[in-house]
Order: C-alpha cells, then structure tokens, then sequence
C-alpha cells in the first residue's frame, strides 16, 4: 500500500467516525458538510437526499422523531481508485422515540467517496437494514444487499 493510499483510508476513516458523531450529537448541517456539495444520502423508506441541504433537512427530520439516539459505527472497509472510494461501514443504532418506545437495528452503509480540495468527503451513502428489533419485542432479519451467492 502506497503511503497516499494509507492516508486516504485514514482520512476516511475519520470521516465516517465524523458522520457518526453528528448523529449522536444531533449536528444536522456537520453531518451534511461531510457530503460533496452533491452529495446523496439513501434512508430506506425515504426518498434519496441530495445536496447538503436536503442531508440536513433530512437527518433534521429524524431526529425529530427520536428523543434518545446513539448510533455506533463497527467494522468497515476502504477500497481507493485514485480521487474516488468505496467503502462499506457496519452499524447499530439504538433509539427511543418520542412516545417512549424503544428501537434497535444492525445495518451496513455503503459508500461512494471522492477526494475534493477539502478531503475526502462522501458522494454517497445508502443505508440498509441488516436486522431490526420493533417496540413490541419482535425481530425482523433483512439479507445483506451485496451478499455474495
């Protein structure tokens, strides 16, 4: 591994440990400054975000629905190709909303970056449900979506 490529996996490493931060912070307008200026950002059952101002209204919108939140960011990988990335970041998150009831899931993030004049920062992000607990105790398993035949 070249040292700029070694480098580049570090800075997006802080990077995706920066996203994480913002959301357990509740720091909508950090989060979306970790994007491309369009930058796109998948929640499952809401429609795809792009630019920094929808990540913010988006991640906004979320918080809202939540009174405690943590998200923590588990094992991931960083493939480089000159001024663009992939990666892939595991997840947990969880939360309790604002009528009291309790939210856990697993999930992975998969990722689009590319190298601005600002550092690295994140073209995309799509997120998908691994596994996820509901407030009536009951579990839902979701497959992997790159899982390998």
């Amino acid at each position: 591994m070249v040292p700029d490529e070694l480098a580049g996996r570090i800075e997006i490493r802080d990077l995706t440990a920066r996203f994480t931060d913002a959301v357990n912070r509740r720091a909508p307008k950090e989060l979306a400054d970790l994007f491309t200026e369009d930058g796109q950002w998948h929640v499952p059952g809401l429609p795809v975000a792009t630019g920094r101002e929808a990540i913010s209204t988006v991640l906004s919108g979320l918080l809202k629905n939540f009174t405690r939140l943590i998200q923590l960011t588990h094992s991931g990988h960083v493939d480089i190709t000159g001024d663009t990335a992939t990666a892939t970041w595991y997840i947990t998150e969880n939360a309790e909303d604002t009528d009291g009831n309790a939210f856990a899931f697993t999930g992975v993030y998969t990722d689009r970056l590319a190298r601005t004049e600002d550092g690295w920062r994140f073209a995309s992000r799509s997120f998908a449900f691994l596994r996820r607990v509901k407030p009536d105790g009951s579990v839902r398993w979701y497959p992997h979506p790159n899982a390998a035949s």
